[in-house]
């Protein structure tokens, strides 16, 4: 009896130190070193996950560490990092186009795929990285390359999945490269999903006036009064393209990203239930077993919701903040990429969808795993003798039955891996400047930030500043 009972209680004890790591552990070094500014710690440490894991992992320890690199100020390196995600993530791209781009529920055991968001945003980033540098021409190569993702996208998936800010600043670029029709389709494809915003009116405005077409000039007239110009004693100025001033385009990568939490118990959630017994009844059919739906749902008692659930966790960072010019208040930016309300509302807003997608895999699960733990109760009755010792009997069953359940368990618990080093949103501001040195400032009260104070405009050309804040 104690020979099969330690059985048994060997394969639950190797079913609990199977499970996966909760990826907050796993990326804990790397994330705390990345958000004290400790590079020197948060760089190797990234580059350890990278080489030490399998490819299933791969795509999203370089998102982290593209992210990384990009905070550090290395922008040549974080293009090198984001081009080899890139390459992953179009591999993945092709691959689900040929499953009809459906949602996938990933478990800890599977690759990491991330969204069609997330892999914009690898595009994205290769983009500012270009701009930081001054490279003009090759940003304008990567946001014509993510403008194709988006316009597949928008057939594909609801608008709040857009890269706004990608496509604002792909019109800014194409401003500055005299590709003005470029930048006319970006700012009509804003119109439509950012409805009437005054900075579009003010955009609209300063590329008739770029382009010298009277006609939208006059469509536009209204945007003329709120282009932010400003002489070098931060005074008000009127707007033309013929006074050269410079561009400062100032992108503020706010806060930390929303990250994934479990949603609890799957027993817990009514909706979740109902619809997987469903789901376990067909399956059963279909396998022809000899045991209930209640049995099956009875394994479950510890199991995890396999849908995670996003959630804020720097909603005072996030918030919009003033910048200043020379102690002068000169606005704030807009949202124009919220990263954190998009990774919430794909997974919040449609939860329900996401279980009727995923319900009937995880009944396979649920049910294979059960006839398994089933059929090996059975095997070790047969090798000790059925019937002969029933106390033996009922702890194979029991024992049994303990494995199962912690077998569902691993197979169904949630993936919470996610990208924690991305900010939660983008900020952007665009102000014309007479040419100059000029000091920028931010509200950054209670908050880390790292940018350059020191500016240089140039006539007739763009500056890029980047800043990154997040709470300490």
């Amino acid at each position: 009896m104690e020979r099969y009972s330690s059985q048994v209680l060997g394969m639950a004890m190797i079913c609990l130190a199977s499970c996966a790591t909760d990826y907050s552990q796993v990326i804990e070094t790397t994330e705390n070193a990345y958000y004290n500014e400790d590079y020197n710690t948060a760089i190797p440490a990234i580059r350890d996950l990278y080489e030490s894991s399998s490819s299933k992992d791969r795509l999203l320890f370089l998102m982290e560490a593209g992210t990384i690199f990009r905070t550090k100020g290395d922008f040549e390196t974080s293009i090198k990092v984001f081009k080899e995600a890139e390459s992953i993530a179009d591999n993945i791209k092709q691959s689900l186009s040929k499953s009809g781009l459906s949602f996938l529920l990933s478990d800890n055991e599977s690759n990491y795929i991330g969204e069609d968001f997330e892999r914009v945003m690898i595009k994205y980033f290769i983009a500012l990285n270009y701009l930081s540098l001054g490279d003009l021409e090759n940003a304008k190569i990567y946001f014509r390359r993510l403008d194709f993702d988006l316009k597949e996208m928008k057939f594909l998936a609801p608008d709040y999945r857009q890269n706004n800010a990608a496509r604002l600043l792909d019109a800014y670029i194409s401003e500055n490269l005299g590709r003005y029709n470029d930048a006319r389709v970006q700012y009509k494809n804003l119109e439509q999903l950012l409805s009437k915003s005054p900075m579009l009116m003010t955009d609209r405005y300063v590329l008739a006036a770029k382009e010298g077409d009277s006609k939208d000039q006059s469509k536009y007239m209204q945007g003329s009064t709120l282009v932010p110009a400003y002489d070098k004693s931060i005074n008000r100025i009127n707007y033309s393209p013929n006074s050269k001033l410079g561009e400062l385009i100032i992108v503020h990568e706010a806060g930390k990203s929303a990250i994934k939490f479990s949603r609890g118990k799957l027993i817990d959630d009514e909706y979740f239930l109902v619809t997987l017994r469903v789901a376990i009844e067909v399956a059963l059919r279909t396998e022809g077993a000899g045991v209930s739906a209640t049995g099956v749902l009875a394994t479950l008692s510890t199991a995890e919701n396999p849908i995670p659930i996003y959630k804020e966790r720097d909603l005072y960072s996030s918030t919009i903040r003033h910048f200043y010019l020379n102690g002068v208040d000169i606005g704030s930016g807009e949202v124009l990429n919220n990263y954190s309300d998009t990774a919430i509302q794909n997974y919040n807003d449609n939860y329900k969808a996401i279980v009727t997608k995923n319900v009937s895999s995880i009944a396979v699960k649920i049910v294979a795993a059960t006839i398994a733990s089933e059929a090996a109760a059975r095997a070790i009755e047969e090798r000790v003798g059925k019937g002969q010792n029933d106390l033996v009997s009922a702890l194979i069953r029991l024992g049994s039955g303990a494995v199962a359940g912690l077998a569902t368990a691993q197979t169904i618990s949630p993936d919470l891996r996610c990208w924690r080093t991305i900010p939660a949103n983008f900020q952007i501001k665009r102000i014309f400047l007479e040419p100059g040195n000029y000091q920028f400032s931010m509200d950054k009260t209670g908050m880390r930030s790292s940018y350059s104070p020191n500016v240089q405009i140039e006539a007739g050309k763009p500056t890029i500043l980047t800043v990154r804040s997040y709470s300490n």
